[in-house]
Order: structure tokens, then C-alpha cells, then sequence
């Protein structure tokens, strides 16, 4: 039987619940300026357009285009165990790990990773739904890039709070926790064949 090159696309859950957040948001705050838009049009009826009326214009173009990203990316991120690397994938960033960089894979309760008493409010209200769940804790000898550069594209629930790392909280993390043991078991065993 040939061994597997790749595992499955995993959705990664802390990403999608984040573009949720930024798509109730800016759909939010685009209903707001849009509703100022139309209260200064119907105020000042028959006036010329203003300067303030562009920007209210600009305001609620951005907040509805940040809605449509917001709504399709939120699918678009996803972890993917590979022969010889783990991808992290987002709609901006690409990021391979390869499997000499990881220092072990082991699953673990997401309270256990994030503890409620050591959380701010904002925090906890974020982690609540997700608490009672396993998430998969990969360590790493280190990021493969800068870790400010990774925090513009990942939400800060991804990185492990103790070392150099990713919290990967997936709908199937016990799938995923077979993938990458067995793809991860293969490359160490051809490592030590090639000794």
C-alpha cells in the first residue's frame, strides 16, 4: 500500500470564530453609517454633497467590503499535515512547518491551555464556547517566521501561551491527531533510514 502524501484540509475554529466577529461588526458599523448617510441626505435635501458625505460613502463601501472578505475567508483558513511539513493556511499567509521544526504533537482541553482564572473578560467571553473542547497543541524548536509578522495574519488564541507553538482547535481533532501522527511517523522513520 502506497503511504499517504497529505491529510485533510481541517478548518481552523479560533480563525473562522474571529472573521464572525469581524463580519457582525463591520456589517454593523456599515448599517451605521449607512443610516447616516441616507439621515444627512434627507436633512440636507436639495444641498450640495459635502466632504462628509464622501467619507460616509467611503465608510460604508469599506465596512460592506470588509463584510464580504470577512465572510469568505472565514472558510478559507485551514491546517494540512503533509509528508515532511504541517501548512497553516489563512487568505494572506501560507506557512509551512517543517517536521524538524515541531518538538512534539499532543492534544490537549483548551481550558488546560487557557486557563478562566488567568483570562481578561474579553478573553473569556472570546474562549467560552470553546472551553470543554480539545485542541491540538503542536510545539515548535522556535516559528518559522517572525512571531509579530504571524499575529497580523493568526488570532492570538493559535499561539500556545507556555512555548513556541500553535494551538489548533479543528472540528475533528481526533482525525487530524491520526494524519499527523502517522505522516509525522513516517518522516521520522525515514530520517533514521537515511542514518
Amino acid at each position: 500500500m502506497k503511504p499517504r502524501k497529505s491529510g485533510t484540509r481541517h478548518t481552523l475554529i479560533f480563525y473562522r470564530s474571529t472573521m464572525d466577529r469581524v463580519l457582525s461588526l463591520s456589517v454593523l458599523l456599515g448599517i451605521v453609517l449607512l443610516g447616516l448617510l441616507v439621515w444627512r441626505n434627507w436633512q440636507g435635501s436639495g444641498q450640495e454633497h459635502t466632504g462628509g458625505d464622501i467619507w460616509l460613502r467611503a465608510g460604508v463601501l469599506v465596512s460592506f467590503g470588509m463584510s464580504l472578505f470577512a465572510f469568505f475567508s472565514r472558510w478559507m483558513a485551514y491546517v494540512q499535515a503533509h509528508q515532511d511539513h504541517l501548512s497553516i493556511v489563512t487568505p494572506f499567509l501560507h506557512l509551512n512547518i517543517s517536521y524538524r521544526r515541531i518538538r512534539s504533537i499532543h492534544p490537549s482541553l483548551l481550558q488546560q491551555i487557557f486557563s478562566k482564572d488567568s483570562a481578561k473578560w474579553s478573553e473569556t467571553s472570546f474562549l467560552e464556547p470553546f472551553y470543554g473542547k480539545t485542541a491540538i497543541v503542536v510545539e515548535t524548536r522556535g516559528y518559522p517566521m517572525d512571531p509579530k509578522l504571524l499575529k497580523l495574519f493568526f488570532p492570538r488564541f493559535m499561539f500556545s501561551p507556555r512555548n513556541p507553538g500553535f494551538v489548533l482547535l479543528l472540528p475533528d481533532w481526533m482525525k487530524f491527531s491520526t494524519e499527523i501522527d502517522t505522516l509525522h511517523g513516517n518522516w521520522l522513520q525515514s530520517q533514521r533510514m537515511k542514518k
